[in-house]
């Protein structure tokens, strides 16, 4: 046995109850038509700030020494769901997602001072722009997608707003369902 056991683990932003809800939903009343070969479980969704990846219990305990001088600057903010789109190759995409709205520059700082403040610890900077999502499903399977009519897609119906009032340390557990446990909670103020 190791003595020093590595943890897969991100930073993102929580999905409170109703959002997961309203997205589940949504996402298997589409699954007939988009057949994706994995839809995400409601309890995954979540907001991606930074990817840590291969963590040991010491580098998790800097980072949540980071996380809590960040919240502790941040007041809670709000974020709604907008709309869907797609990562990939139109025809078979990788990623369908649902984008965002609200207090989008709020999102982004937060973003970049997570990024910032981890990445003293040993932790890549993401070279891509920010994009901020909610995954909802991975791998487009058979036939094409259906990318120019993602605007007929139904809509959303329930709450789309909500506050954010924390950020989550999760830690992956690659081939469960659901795949994402907090490993340490922090609420933002």
């Amino acid at each position: 046995m190791s003595s020093n056991p590595l943890y897969r683990l991100f930073i993102a932003i929580p999905l409170p109850d109703h959002q997961r809800v309203t997205l589940s939903h949504w996402s298997a009343s589409m699954q007939k038509q988009l057949p994706f070969q994995r839809w995400v479980h409601p309890s995954d969704y979540h907001i991606t700030l930074q990817f840590l990846g291969a963590c040991t219990f010491k580098q998790a305990r800097k980072v949540k020494r980071e996380l809590k001088q960040i919240v502790a600057k941040e007041d809670p903010f709000q974020l709604q769901v907008r709309d869907f789109g797609f990562f990939g190759v139109p025809t078979h995409p990788r990623i369908l997602w649902a984008g965002l709205g609200g207090d989008l520059h709020r999102l982004q700082s937060l973003y970049h001072t997570v990024a910032e403040k981890v990445e003293p610890l040993g932790f890549t900077k993401e070279k891509r722009r920010y994009q901020p999502h909610i995954t909802l499903a991975k791998k487009y399977g058979r036939n094409d997608f259906p990318h120019d009519r993602l605007a007929e897609f139904p809509p959303l119906h329930g709450e789309l707003s909500w506050t954010v009032d924390e950020m989550i340390l999760y830690q992956t557990h690659l081939y469960r369902s659901p795949m994402y446990s907090p490993m340490a909670q922090f609420g933002l103020g």
